[in-house]
């Protein structure tokens, strides 16, 4: 493997969906498609799918799926439940971000932000070079809010002297 590509994230409403990473989180959309033939690729015979590329920055991308089923109304699974993926970004004003998606309906799940590090833990397995115990995460600021679908997004910001 040589890095990652994309994330992939399937949306009950592209536009929706666009109003939240686009509008909220300042994602510039790469492109929007109309109904692309996706189900020899998917294994669904037949279906289509609208899709829009989102700038995630350095090179990599977000892409929306809208196949345009109904959405179903579950409740969203816990960021605690197996096979559970989020998307993290990394923002410049990690407040600001959150204080616009609050007062767009998407709250900070849990008691957000948090600062990382400082609290043990630490990895077993050093990277060759690296100091034994250095903390990759060490002073970074995180939250977690769930797009207009339900699916976990992480907000990050660096610490001031990194």
């Amino acid at each position: 493997m040589r890095r990652l590509h994309h994330v992939g994230v399937t949306v009950g409403d592209l536009e929706r969906s666009l109003g939240f990473y686009r509008d909220l989180l300042g994602m510039p959309v790469l492109g929007v498609t109309g109904a692309e033939d996706v189900g020899a690729i998917i294994g669904v015979p037949g279906a289509t799918a609208r899709i829009a590329d989102l700038d995630a920055g350095d090179g990599q991308i977000l892409e929306l799926l809208d196949y345009g089923t109904d959405p179903r109304q579950a409740p969203p699974r816990g960021p605690d439940a197996p096979g559970t993926w989020h998307a993290s970004f990394v923002v410049a004003d990690l407040q600001g971000v959150l204080a616009r998606l609050e007062s767009a309906g998407h709250p900070a799940l849990g008691e957000q932000p948090v600062r990382l590090g400082g609290g043990g833990g630490g990895y077993e397995k050093v990277p060759e070079g690296a100091q034994i115990g250095h903390d990759p995460w060490e002073g970074w600021t995180v939250a977690y809010v769930r797009d207009p679908d339900g699916a976990i997004v992480e907000l990050l910001e660096r610490p001031p002297d990194a």
